[in-house]
């Protein structure tokens, strides 16, 4: 068995678990990957994949294969960095997959600077809506999400804690009035991201004491972008998280309310996941020690937020 790119193919298989994204991500036609693969298999005299119509999966074969294919490519890898020295730089594809907000708003202001000092680093940056999708499904290098983690094989690097808070618009509160307690929340038009059936709790603790919040909203929205929005145009309240409220309230668009509760759970993690493996590439150490550095700035009390959200959403055209 001496083809390294089937052994590349047998693990984008593994990555993506599909033989059409694990082509187009080594530059293959579907029936060249198709070859590669059969010739793997005949090599080693085990069948490495389940396939179906829906979907292709490791056999035991397979996962037995998988950590020692991986082990060849990253000696391999490392070998060429080793080979190149000191003039070794990041280099190469770097396939970022980010749920969009904290993409929008964590990584897009930084990446023109990124780009400027690995200009040997090419970047494909994917924004994941559905937050049900697997970040890694499309075979990306990097992940960026939020909240807590579940287990798996991935090693994850913590870059920030964030915390969410209840805003509101001026406009609506001159109308409405302002809540005074949790209890008075129920009396508001509060927003959520469940349009399905329109509810959600709200979560707030106060000394020591819990508060279950029930929302029926009025209007309901599944994405963020249109949630904020729909706070700035007065249709009501919202929580969400400090930093992606930031620029509305550098404005004054919306206000923080009932800030003498916390929202629960406190000091949410925004983490980046890679896989599992004794060698990281160069431009994946550039990139986690890049933004979480950045980040980590971003976050520090004694800085400030750095990033003006009008800014951030002018570089994406909206």
């Amino acid at each position: 068995m001496d083809d390294l790119l089937a052994l590349r193919l047998f693990l984008a298989i593994a990555d993506t678990n599909s033989f059409t994204r694990a082509a187009q991500r080594l530059g293959l036609t579907p029936a060249a990957a198709s070859r590669k693969l059969s010739a793997l298999e005949a090599a080693v005299g085990q069948r490495l994949f389940q396939r179906s119509t829906r979907q292709v999966s490791l056999t035991e074969q397979g996962a037995n294969l998988r950590p020692h294919a991986q082990a060849v490519i990253d000696a391999l890898e490392q070998a060429d960095e080793v080979m190149r020295g000191a003039a070794a730089r990041p280099a190469g594809r770097l396939r970022i997959s980010s749920r969009a907000g904290v993409g929008r708003r964590l990584l897009l202001p930084w990446l023109a600077e990124f780009r400027a000092t690995y200009p040997d680093v090419t970047v494909g940056l994917e924004l994941v809506h559905d937050r049900g999708t697997d970040l890694f499904a499309s075979g990306c290098d990097v992940a960026v999400t939020i909240g807590q983690l579940g287990d798996s094989n991935l090693v994850a690097r913590r870059l920030a804690e964030t915390d969410s808070h209840i805003l509101a618009s001026p406009g609506y509160l001159a109308r409405h009035g302002t809540p005074r307690t949790a209890e008075e929340l129920a009396e508001h038009a509060c927003l959520t991201m469940n349009a399905i059936s329109g509810n959600a709790v709200w979560r707030l603790s106060r000394d020591g004491q819990r508060y279950d919040v029930a929302i029926r909203a009025p209007l309901a929205i599944d994405d963020a972008d249109a949630l904020l929005a729909l706070a700035i145009a007065d249709q009501g309240v919202v929580l969400l998280a400090d930093w992606f409220a930031l620029g509305a309230e550098r404005s004054g668009r919306l206000v923080r309310i009932l800030d003498d509760y916390q929202i629960e759970p406190r000091g949410t993690p925004i983490t980046a996941l890679y896989a599992s493996r004794s060698y990281v590439p160069l431009k994946v150490r550039a990139f986690l020690d890049f933004y979480a550095e950045r980040i980590a700035r971003m976050f520090d009390s004694t800085w400030g937020f750095a990033v003006d959200e009008a800014e951030v959403l002018g570089l994406v055209g909206e």
